[in-house]
C-alpha cells in the first residue's frame, strides 16, 4: 500500500494512481474545473482504488441538486461493487459519503469528526466537515474544529494554507475579523489559487464595511477564474455586493450578466447567487430589466429539488417575483410534503424555517407586505440553522425591512433600520433607508441628519 502526500495510507499499490489522486485533491481544493479528469486518471491507473471515487461522489453532492442524482447513484453503486478491502479511514469516508447522500448531514459529520480525530492530516475529511457545518449554520463549530485540527499541521505540511483558509472563514463567521483576516491573507500569500481563503478575506471586508478594499481585493479581469468550477460565480457575487454598496449599479448588472446568471449547468450556488443579487438591486430601486424572467424560466425545475436548505430559501424569489402563481404554490406544497418526511437535514429545516421564508417571500411579491413582516419578524435573529453566511442571510433581513416600509409599519421599519445601523454604521445604504422611514414618519430633521450621514459616508 502507498500513502498520499501527507503520509496517509491509501488502498492502492499504484504510484501513478496516488500521484493523480493527490493532484485531484489539490485541484478540488482550488475549485479547478479539471478535477474530474484527474479523478478519472487515478481510477484508470487503479480501478479498485476507492478514494478517487469517494472524491468524485462528494464533488457531485456538492453541486447541491438532484439533477445529478443519477450520476451520484451510479458512483455509489460503483463504490459498493468494489471488492478491495478498505482500511479504517477509508471505511469511515465511505460511511460519511453514504450518510451525506441520504441527506443525513449530522451523521456524515460525525464520521468526518472521527476521521480527523484519528488522522488530523486528512484534508478531505476536514474540508467536507467544514462545508457541512457551513450548510448547517454551525459557525462556532466551523471555527473550533479547524482550530483544533490546525495544531497538528505546520508550514511543512502540504496544503497547510488550505487549513488556514478554512480557519479564516470560521473566525469570520464568529465575528473574529482580525484573526480571520490574518489567517486568510496568510493563506492567500501561500497559495494565490486558494479561492476559499480569498473568499474568507472578502467576507471580512464586507462585514467591516471596507467597501473600497473589497472591490480592490476582488478586482480581477473577467477571465481570471475561467479555469475554475461554479464557485467562481460566488466570488463575482461578492464583488457585486461591494459595488452595490458603492452605488455602482451598472457594474453590478454587468457582473450579473457576465458571471452570476446561471449558465448551461444550473447548480445550487446559482440559485443562491442570482436571486439574491437581483432582489438586493431592486431593494435599492434598480431596474433589472427582464433578468428575473430569464431566471424564473430556469428555476421552475427546482420546485422539488430539496438538497440544501439554504438553496431552498431562495427558490421562491424568481417564481413569486415573476407572478408564476401556480409554480409558487406548487413549491409551497412541495415543502409541505417534505416536512412530513423528516429523513434529512433539509426536511428538518422545512417547518420552522423554509416554509415561513417561502410564504413570506411569496406574500411580499404578491403585495401582502403585512403578512411578510409577520412571518419574518420572529425569525430575523434565528435563521442560522438554514446555513449560509451572515452576508448571504442578510437578504432576508433586507426583504423584511422592505416589507415593513411598504406596509407602512414605521415602528418596525425604524427598528429594523436601526438594527442594521447598529451592526453596520458605516453603510450609507442603511442610513438612506432610515432617512426614508423617518421622512414617512414625519421626523424631517432626523431624516435630514440620516441623509447627511449617508452622504458623508459616500464621499
Amino acid at each position: 500500500m502507498r500513502s498520499d502526500m501527507r503520509g496517509l495510507e491509501l488502498g492502492t499499490g499504484s504510484g501513478e494512481a496516488v500521484a493523480a489522486f493527490d493532484e485531484a485533491v489539490q485541484h478540488f481544493l482550488e475549485y479547478r474545473a479539471d478535477t474530474g479528469g484527474l479523478i478519472e486518471r487515478a481510477i484508470e491507473a487503479d480501478p479498485a482504488f476507492l478514494m478517487p471515487r469517494i472524491l468524485r461522489a462528494g464533488a457531485l453532492l456538492l453541486m447541491g441538486t438532484n439533477t445529478v442524482r443519477p450520476m451520484i447513484d451510479a458512483e455509489l453503486a460503483a463504490i459498493d461493487a468494489l471488492e478491495t478491502p478498505r482500511n479504517p479511514r477509508e471505511e469511515l469516508h465511505e460511511r460519511a459519503l453514504l450518510a451525506w447522500a441520504r441527506g443525513d448531514l449530522r451523521q456524515a459529520s460525525r464520521h468526518w469528526e472521527t476521521i480527523i480525530a484519528r488522522w488530523p492530516l486528512d484534508i478531505l475529511a476536514l474540508r467536507s466537515l467544514h462545508f457541512q457545518n457551513f450548510w448547517m449554520g454551525a459557525a462556532p463549530y466551523m471555527r473550533q474544529v479547524v482550530g483544533a485540527t490546525v495544531q497538528h499541521w505546520d508550514e511543512s505540511t502540504p496544503g497547510y494554507g488550505f487549513v488556514l483558509g478554512m480557519l479564516a472563514f470560521g473566525f469570520e463567521e464568529c465575528g473574529e475579523y482580525r484573526r480571520a483576516e490574518h489567517c486568510g491573507r496568510e493563506a492567500v500569500e501561500r497559495n494565490g489559487d486558494d479561492m476559499w481563503a480569498i473568499h474568507a478575506v472578502a467576507h471580512v471586508l464586507e462585514m467591516q464595511g471596507r467597501t473600497d478594499e473589497g472591490r480592490s481585493w476582488l478586482a480581477h479581469p473577467h477571465d481570471h477564474w475561467n479555469d475554475r468550477g461554479p464557485f467562481k460565480a460566488h466570488l463575482w457575487w461578492h464583488r457585486a455586493l461591494f459595488a452595490i454598496e458603492n452605488g455602482a449599479f451598472d457594474e453590478v448588472l454587468d457582473l450579473y450578466d457576465a458571471h452570476i446568471r446561471p449558465g448551461e449547468r444550473f447548480v445550487s450556488t446559482d440559485m443562491m447567487n442570482a436571486p439574491s443579487l437581483l432582489a438586493r438591486l431592486e431593494f435599492q430601486g434598480v431596474d433589472v430589466g427582464d433578468r428575473w424572467e430569464r431566471l424564473a424560466e430556469r428555476s421552475t425545475g427546482w420546485i422539488d429539488d430539496h438538497v440544501i436548505a439554504f438553496t431552498d430559501a431562495h427558490t421562491m424569489f424568481p417564481l413569486a417575483r415573476t407572478g408564476r402563481t401556480a409554480e409558487a404554490e406548487a413549491y409551497v406544497e412541495s415543502l409541505e410534503r417534505l416536512q412530513t418526511q423528516p429523513s434529512s437535514y433539509v426536511a428538518e429545516m422545512t417547518g420552522p424555517y423554509l416554509l415561513p421564508v417561502a410564504r413570506a417571500t411569496k406574500a411580499y411579491y404578491e403585495g401582502d407586505f403585512r403578512a411578510c413582516v409577520d412571518l419574518l419578524m420572529p425569525l430575523r435573529a434565528a435563521l442560522q440553522p438554514i446555513g449560509g453566511s451572515w452576508a448571504q442571510r442578510d437578504l432576508f433581513h433586507q426583504l423584511l425591512l422592505e416589507a415593513a416600509i411598504r406596509a407602512g409599519d414605521w415602528p418596525n421599519a425604524r427598528l429594523l433600520a436601526q438594527e442594521r445601523i447598529a451592526a453596520r454604521a458605516d453603510n450609507g445604504l442603511n442610513w438612506n433607508k432610515l432617512a426614508t422611514i423617518l421622512d414617512a414618519a414625519g421626523e424631517k430633521q432626523a431624516a435630514e441628519n440620516a441623509r447627511q450621514r449617508a452622504t458623508t459616508l459616500a464621499a
